[in-house]
């Protein structure tokens, strides 16, 4: 038998509604079962505005996730372009020298495929720079390495002009983070940018999108 338009209604306020007067652990676990990520993203970005109205750009702390140690030499006078391994191995806690090494590989498979124009202009190019993580990772690249650690990516930049999230600590949910921006990739962890330099842009800096560590 066909359901009645008042049916449908009640059956749709169901499955899709969240009474705030609901327990607290109810409302969190309807909210973490949600598929849509990316709303459950904006859900927690308002709430922590709303829980800290002031201060909300995120402190920083200078890192280099181990690097120095590493012994590795810098690559160039410059400074050295290798953001995706040090927020990769501060975020993980892992080793910087192996997660630098399993960098090469990714870059090396990446390249190898030629499936993108980044990857087809590598190979054109040739040399070190197309396989050094000194010299940048395409989020294709470590994408597998992450994803088989079990972290989660939620990509934000589909959102519109004006709603979209930024580089600020209310703004991003809490835990460890690697945060991906336009040509950087960064370690936050509970609202603590940890990198060489403040990439925030004063909390105005909008991101691309997430990786959340495994719970």
């Amino acid at each position: 038998m066909a359901l009645t338009n008042a049916q449908y209604q009640a059956r749709w306020r169901k499955r899709n509604l969240i009474a705030l007067t609901a327990p607290a652990d109810e409302i969190a676990h309807r909210l973490a079962t949600m598929d849509d990520r990316v709303k459950l993203a904006l859900i927690v970005t308002l709430l922590n505005q709303r829980l800290n109205p002031k201060g909300g750009r995120c402190r920083f702390v200078r890192d280099d996730g181990g690097r120095g140690r590493s012994g590795i030499v810098r690559g160039h006078k410059y400074g050295t372009g290798d953001c995706v391994a040090r927020a990769i191995a501060i975020a993980t806690e892992k080793p910087y020298r192996e997660v630098h090494d399993a960098m090469i590989v990714a870059n090396v498979r990446y390249v190898a495929a030629g499936k993108s124009e980044w990857a087809r202009r590598a190979k054109r190019r040739g040399g070190i720079s197309a396989f050094h993580p000194d010299h940048g990772v395409s989020h294709e690249a470590y994408r597998p390495y992450l994803e088989g650690l079990g972290w989660r990516y939620t990509s934000t930049k589909e959102l519109p002009r004006g709603e979209g999230i930024h580089l600020r600590a209310d703004e991003l949910p809490g835990g460890r983070l690697i945060v991906s921006l336009p040509y950087h990739v960064v370690a936050v962890i509970d609202g603590v940018i940890h990198d060489t330099s403040d990439c925030s842009g004063a909390g105005r800096r909008r991101i691309r999108g997430y990786w959340s560590a495994p719970a």
